[in-house]
């Protein structure tokens, strides 16, 4: 009876107690260190009623479906993390920061059930998934001078136990291990300002990132980008804020921006993806009465790009991937009081 209520006492206990201090030695120089405690306890549980079909009585064609004979599967694990962060500000300057910082992270482990079918009737089938642990390092240096301020910074991580959501014939998402993982990037931003009415802008990242091409990683994550990550991301633009009179001012921001090739699915799938998209966006208007009242102009994607914002999903796992547009050209004029 479809009807009948199934209450599962499923879910995750999570105790976490979190440390940090500093030390300054000098006035140019901190030093801080943390570490995280974490304990929890994570349940799972299994039901399914598969009906058969109307026709000829006989049982579901869809491949991993397993009815459970009004059986409830559960399974439960508990773990432990420590996990430590350490911190390094130095100034050279009134006007120049440098920093440098470690630090470990955790995506929990997985307690995976579901079931599968024997001669002997439905079994439980747990599929556990380590926990994901990333190392993070990174160093920077973030600064000013006169019209000019930017920052620069490079990162490396490193994961082991790399999880990943993989959609299976079934069309049932399941979370696996890819094995190990690596990102470097480089990110820089300038800012200047040539006079008090003018602000220019850019921004630029390089990411080096993906699954690790290691022989003991299977061949379809082997060498693969990270989901919706960019090897190349950048923006540019300017700000104009002019004055007129005393209580009115005219303002405008034209921006520009950039992106490489994205994967929406690991393992990657070039039909499946998103080749290299620049945007252009603007906004211009006039605000008066000490900035009450508000009449601007906008256009989004100006030169009417076509991209996808996400592709594959479920649909994908049965050959008919789901693909998301992105917004098309669009354009209005705003009008604010306040």
């Amino acid at each position: 009876d479809p009807s009948t209520p199934v209450y599962l006492p499923f879910g995750n206990d999570s105790y976490s107690v979190f440390a940090d201090g500093t030390w300054i030695p000098t006035s140019a120089l901190e030093i801080t260190a943390g570490l995280r405690v974490l304990i929890e306890k994570r349940r799972s549980g299994f039901f399914a009623r598969v009906p058969r079909t109307v026709i000829s009585r006989a049982a579901s064609l869809i491949p991993g479906q397993v009815d459970t004979a009004g059986q409830t599967f559960r399974t439960a694990d508990s773990f432990e993390a420590l996990l430590p962060r350490f911190n390094l500000l130095y100034r050279f300057s009134d006007s120049i920061n440098g920093f440098a910082t470690v630090s470990k992270g955790r995506r929990s482990p997985t307690v995976q059930l579901g079931a599968r079918a024997t001669p002997t009737g439905p079994q439980g089938a747990f599929t556990p998934v380590a926990a994901e642990n990333v190392w993070n390092y990174e160093v920077g240096l973030k600064g000013s001078s006169g019209a000019v301020s930017g920052t620069l910074g490079i990162y490396y991580q490193k994961y082991d136990n790399f999880q990943v959501s993989i959609i299976g014939s079934d069309g049932i998402a399941r979370t696996q291990s890819a094995g190990s993982a690596s990102n470097f990037g480089v990110e820089a931003e300038v800012e200047l300002r040539p006079a008090p009415w003018v602000q220019i802008f850019g921004n630029i990242g390089y990411i080096d990132g993906g699954i690790d091409k290691k022989p003991n990683i299977a061949p379809n994550f082997r060498g693969a980008r990270f989901r919706l990550q960019p090897e190349v991301q950048a923006a540019a633009g300017f700000t104009l804020d002019i004055p007129i009179g005393e209580s009115a001012r005219l303002f405008a921001t034209p921006s520009v921006t950039h992106r490489s090739r994205i994967f929406f699915e690991v393992p990657n799938n070039p039909l499946i993806s998103q080749d290299a998209v620049t945007l252009v966006n603007v906004k211009a208007g006039v605000a008066f009465a000490d900035d009450r009242f508000e009449i601007a102009a906008f256009a989004r994607n100006l030169t009417n790009e076509d991209y996808l914002l996400d592709a594959g999903n479920t649909g994908g796992a049965f050959g008919i991937p789901t693909f998301i547009p992105a917004e098309p050209r669009l354009y209005g004029v705003q009008i604010t009081g306040r």
